[in-house]
């Protein structure tokens, strides 16, 4: 005869917000690391002589964060080396990188989180590089991983000059005279791997346990991990998050999106198999990352209209819809979920194309990632073919990146296209939230605050001026709060299939909870920005803790 467990631990005196429709209750109990029950006082009573018993203090408990958009190792990689994602503008950039130079003596300077409003013409350039760096090569990803800024040891050390032709799916940017400036976009940057310093195991390691710690700290318990495989730069992360999940330390569940090459083939739909096949526990790979465009700010992302001052330019399709509609019912014949970076509402159309044409399972999770802009046409296409909307919606604010170095290139059509998430969740599609960090800070909360107000939270270092805090972006796109939540824990849950462990404050499912200090369904929409992680527990163990809390098991 079974007999139900005593709690392991109690959590009252807040709000616990369960993310099943509306529903709260005042109190959680946690057994074995499973949710036990969820009421009142009769949660209460079930305590034991050695239950903790966790006072809320008036805040809430919630689900732990999902981020269902990341790229974890290159956020700890972006944490280990220069890191230019805390300050903003081209003094502040100079200042850090000449003392990051200046403590770090290996034969190359690198680093990553660069904007481009910060620089006149919305782009860097070699010289400025130069001068900061004048001894060794140097090597900058921008914020969004689309464009990499190097200085001229750098360009000579990969043979990259005037005579270098453009790879296929990307640019080298040039001068008047068909010199390098210094920037390549896209796939151009993999024209410097062969030269750049191997990441070796231990240094990935490193920035996966610094991933995993700086995620924790911010109440994210899960992620999807957008791009694994080797590509944009960045190293290949599937043996460190296998080793990582095998060795006990990756204490996150994490589903991998596999990374789909260009030109992709059916050896490459085998190889795939074969890699998810070897993953398991908290490491799955049941998603793969298809890349069809590139991103507004670049003039790379696929639309339907030329963007404005370049009549003949509409972005880059990476794959040839045909193509594209070919490797998707590869894909999913294989039992794939696919994952779908798509900018431009071009590029957003081929993507749907490309799902309606395929052999669809029963249980689907297709996702297109980003959607800057999509044509209104197909919001209501997109609930039809049950398409989730994987959205970034720390974007969707009027900041100075937007505002200076995309908006000007967008048409009247385009402005007002732009970041549909109410139009999308008012049609009945399903929004998974993510940070696409290191592209974006990976804040959940900040994250809620931009797509429930569609300005700034008010400590983005990115965001300081008043249009960011005070001027919506197209305000009539503002999410309820309880649906900004829900994107973040149980529809990014069910987008990383780990819905049925995770994502809900249900009794059976995986203890993953985060503490705010204050209930967000009760403050002012405009202070979501300024709630704060209390603390972060998976499984029912406390992974990170920001209060003063003396456990108080009961007599």
């Amino acid at each position: 005869m079974s007999t139900v467990p005593t709690p392991d631990l109690i959590f009252t005196g807040g709000a616990v917000l369960t993310m099943e429709g509306s529903r709260t209750a005042s109190a959680l109990a946690v057994a074995n690391g499973k949710v036990l029950a969820v009421g009142g006082e009769e949660v209460l009573a079930a305590r034991g002589p050695r239950t903790d018993v966790v006072d809320l203090a008036g805040g809430a408990l919630l689900p732990g964060f999902q981020d269902s958009h990341v790229h974890a190792l290159a956020g700890g990689l972006q944490r280990l080396d220069c890191d230019l994602a805390g300050v903003h503008g081209a003094d502040e950039y100079r200042r850090v990188i000449t003392a990051f130079a200046a403590r770090h003596d290996g034969p190359w300077v690198e680093g990553s989180g660069w904007y481009g409003d910060a620089f006149e013409g919305g782009f860097p350039t070699r010289d400025l590089l130069d001068a900061l760096v004048p001894d060794r090569p140097a090597a900058f990803l921008s914020h969004d991983c689309h464009s990499l800024w190097v200085n001229s040891r750098a360009l000579e050390a990969a043979g990259v000059d005037e005579r270098t032709t453009d790879p296929a799916d990307s640019r080298i940017v040039r001068d008047g005279t068909g010199r390098p400036t210094g920037l390549l976009l896209e796939g151009a940057v993999d024209l410097l791997s062969l030269v750049r310093p191997v990441v070796d195991e231990a240094r990935l390691r490193q920035a996966l346990r610094q991933a995993q710690s700086t995620l924790h700290a911010i109440g994210v318990t899960a992620w999807q991990d957008a791009l694994i495989g080797e590509a944009l730069g960045l190293p290949d992360n599937f043996e460190v998050y296998r080793a990582a999940a095998a060795e006990g330390w990756l204490r996150s569940r994490v589903t991998g999106a596999l990374w789909w090459p260009r030109g992709g083939n059916d050896d490459d739909v085998a190889r795939l198999v074969e890699r998810r096949a070897r993953s398991g526990g908290r490491f799955t790979t049941t998603a793969v990352e298809v890349v069809q465009d590139g991103v507004c700010e670049n003039l790379t992302a696929a639309v339907n209209r030329p963007y404005v001052g370049h009549p003949h330019e509409t972005g880059l399709s990476f794959f040839d819809p045909e193509v594209l509609a070919e490797n998707v019912r590869s894909l999913v014949r294989e039992g794939f979920d696919l994952h779908l970076h798509a900018v431009g509402d071009r590029a957003v159309r081929e993507c749907l194309d490309a799902l309606e044409a395929a052999q669809e399972r029963t249980d689907r999770r297709h996702q297109i990632a980003h959607i800057d802009l999509i044509d209104p046409a197909d919001v209501a296409r997109m609930a039809r073919l049950g398409v989730i909307a994987n959205v970034q919606p720390l974007w969707a604010r009027q900041d100075p990146v937007l505002v200076d170095t995309k908006l000007p290139y967008l048409d009247e059509g385009h402005q007002r296209a732009h970041f549909l998430f109410g139009a999308l969740h008012r049609a009945g599609v399903e929004l998974a939230m993510g940070s696409d960090w290191p592209v974006s800070d990976p804040t959940p909360l900040w994250g809620v605050h931009t797509a429930v107000n569609r300005t700034a939270p008010p400590a983005d270092p990115h965001a300081l001026d008043e249009r960011s805090q005070r001027d919506p972006l197209l305000p009539d796109e503002r999410l309820p709060v309880l649906t900004a939540l829900q994107g973040y824990t149980r529809s990014a849950a069910r987008a990383s299939r780990l819905d049925h462990v995770s994502g809900t404050l249900t009794p059976g499912r995986d203890a993953d909870l985060v503490v705010l200090d204050r209930n967000p369904l009760d403050v002012p929409p405009t202070e979501l920005g300024t709630l704060r992680v209390r603390a972060t527990a998976i499984a029912g163990e406390f992974v990170h803790e920001a209060w003063d809390r003396t456990p108080t098991p009961t007599a």
